[in-house]
């Protein structure tokens, strides 16, 4: 059977049988048809002779063409699905793309707090001593990186930046 006709079978296992919705059955069929484009690229003739090697090669490919790694991270997870399927129907008897890991991905860093949204942080309703305690440890939080703050710009002032 033809590699497209293992996609198109795939696609319709996910369809009738899992009952996904129509954009994620979109977008695996989008994944896998990059993965084969890869592949006939590479000189790869069918889905049995890609090894985990081709897969890293594939991913790293992928990022340094600059899709983010949360996107790589789908389309493996796209690919594991696939080639379980593939097993299931005996086209093929290793799974390669287990241990493909995507490069990680890059942590943001938190949004700032303004004035009136910190002044309700502070405003913990209740009474107690759990609420006292809560209480002080953000005021000591907020002194300290308010004191933080301070001593940088000063630094900062005193050096002319």
């Amino acid at each position: 059977m033809a590699d497209v006709d293992w996609i198109d079978k795939f696609i319709g296992h996910l369809e009738f049988e899992r009952r996904l919705s129509p954009q994620t059955c979109k977008n695996y069929r989008r994944d896998l048809v990059a993965l084969k484009t890869f592949r006939d690229n590479a000189g790869i003739g069918s889905w049995a002779e890609l090894d985990s090697e081709h897969f890293r090669s594939f991913a790293a490919y992928s990022y340094r063409n600059g899709l983010g790694s949360k996107s790589i991270q789908r389309r493996l997870s796209a690919y594991r699905t696939f080639y379980r399927y593939l097993i299931r129907e005996g086209q093929v008897k290793n799974h390669p793309v287990n241990g493909v890991s995507a490069p990680k991905a890059k942590k943001r860093l938190p949004g700032n707090l303004d004035a009136d949204r910190m002044a309700r942080l502070l405003q913990i309703p209740g009474d107690g001593p759990i609420v006292d305690r809560d209480r002080a440890i953000l005021a000591r939080a907020t002194k300290t990186a308010l004191f933080q703050l301070a001593a940088r710009r000063w630094t900062q002032c005193e050096a002319g930046i």
